[in-house]
């Protein structure tokens, strides 16, 4: 069985300037994620509501970035996981 991972509780943040220009805020406990929330960097087309909540939903369900993500925004899709992924590998506590 795989170990859980553990991460130092607080808010992480992890930004991309290829792809989608996106930045992800990421709040974690000790176990899981608590709550993520996307938004574009300046100038950048606004993130659709709906997406984002779709993203986060699929997120706070997997306590992942392994998520389908969504076929219509393969780019947006790609984005989320890269910056999600880097909040959360900034968030985990180093193996004992």
């Amino acid at each position: 069985m795989a170990e859980k991972i553990k991460f130092m509780p607080g808010s992480y943040s992890a930004k991309t300037d290829s792809l989608a220009h996106i930045e992800a805020r990421v709040v974690v406990d000790d176990e899981k994620i608590v709550d993520v929330a996307l938004k574009s960097q300046p100038g950048e087309r606004e993130i659709e509501p709906a997406l984002e909540k779709e993203f986060k939903g699929q997120i706070l369900k997997a306590q992942s970035v392994k998520i389908d993500g969504i076929a219509s925004a393969s780019i947006l899709t790609k984005a989320v996981k890269t910056v999600v992924g880097e909040a959360l590998a900034e968030a985990r506590t180093p193996p004992k």
